[in-house]
């Protein structure tokens, strides 16, 4: 059987899937195809529960898309999941030569998505974390006593120069409203370094290098290293598996850093940590009236604003002292 998903989008999108096609791999005898955006396709390629990544590349899209539309009628798939629920995603899966065309609800779908005379997985609470939402497609078709097991390799090996023991400070956030302020990470720099005697290491995207350059300017301590802007996303996976923990606000790098085991400290503002919060891990916010708003900006983010940097230490220290 030949089953194809279709999830392009964020990186943690794509890393909450994973669990579903582990339990797709194990309990069928899958072929498994997966359609997916640049900034993710190294994760799923390497995924040994991966038969073929195919890239939809949005920033080449004229040949992109000749390529995918050449590559969807070519292949016959026996099932085809739309887990990203939005127009374009079902276009693609409504173009692939398939038996069935599975999405989501019509209440969970976006953009009208519902349009689309697929096979729909029953209704369920849109509140519930993404890992359970896409494990409904595997109930659906039949499976039960599902694991939770990103199966992600590790080669246990990267190029930069990292001390034995570190805490990786993922500063970015792929969403500007979601993003804790430089200067706080920097006092929590410092509070680490002085009651803990460890490594902060500062993880982002090429977007994020202004704020950690900012970070290194307010930091008047000697034991941080920034790698924000210099790491691929395979390099980012060995570093957060080699880290003691992780402290990072809502972006893709958190799931990340849970998939692979790690103690996961989240900072979370706008966002409903119920449906993208750590599947497993320690939410650290402060609620106030209008939080969980989920907007992508905010002119003043006092979600995030009034979470301190010892609200944060005093999750790391009971996490150090417990591990």
């Amino acid at each position: 059987m030949d089953i194809l998903i279709v999830k392009l989008g964020a990186l943690g999108d794509v890393i909450n899937t994973l669990p579903l096609i582990v339990n797709l791999r194990q309990r069928f005898d899958v072929n498994i195809h997966w359609l997916v955006e640049p900034l993710s396709y190294p994760l799923v390629a390497e995924h040994p529960c991966v038969d073929e990544a195919i890239i939809f590349d949005r920033n080449r899209w004229w040949w992109s898309l000749l390529q995918l539309a050449y590559h969807l009628r070519t292949n016959h798939y026996d099932i085809v999941l739309d887990l990203q629920r939005i127009i374009k995603s079902s276009l693609f899966c409504q173009a692939a030569s398939a038996d069935r065309r599975i999405g989501f609800d019509r209440q969970r779908c976006k953009e009208l998505s519902w349009i689309f005379p697929f096979e729909r997985i029953p209704a369920s609470d849109p509140t519930g974390h993404m890992v359970f939402q896409y494990l409904e497609f595997a109930t659906y078709l039949g499976l039960n006593e599902l694991e939770v097991r990103w199966d992600i390799p590790i080669e246990g090996k990267y190029t930069f120069d990292l001390p034995r023991e570190f805490i990786v400070l993922n500063i970015g956030a792929s969403k500007p409203a979601n993003l804790w302020q430089a200067e706080k990470f920097a006092e929590l720099t410092e509070v680490i370094e002085d009651r803990l005697h460890v490594y902060s290491v500062l993880t982002g995207g090429k977007q994020d290098i202004g704020m950690a350059d900012r970070i290194m300017s307010s930091y008047e301590g000697n034991s941080i290293i920034n790698l924000v802007g210099k790491t691929s996303i395979l390099e980012l996976k060995e570093i957060l598996y080699a880290s003691r923990m992780v402290v990072s606000a809502d972006t893709g790098p958190m799931h990340l850093a849970v998939a692979l085991g790690k103690p996961v400290i989240a900072l979370f503002g706008p966002s409903d940590p119920r449906r993208t919060g750590p599947f497993r891990g320690h939410v650290v916010r402060h609620p106030i009236d209008c939080s969980p708003c989920n907007r992508r900006t905010c002119p003043d983010p006092l979600c995030m604003k009034c979470i301190k940097p010892s609200d944060v230490f005093e999750r790391i220290e009971r996490l150090w002292l417990a591990s």
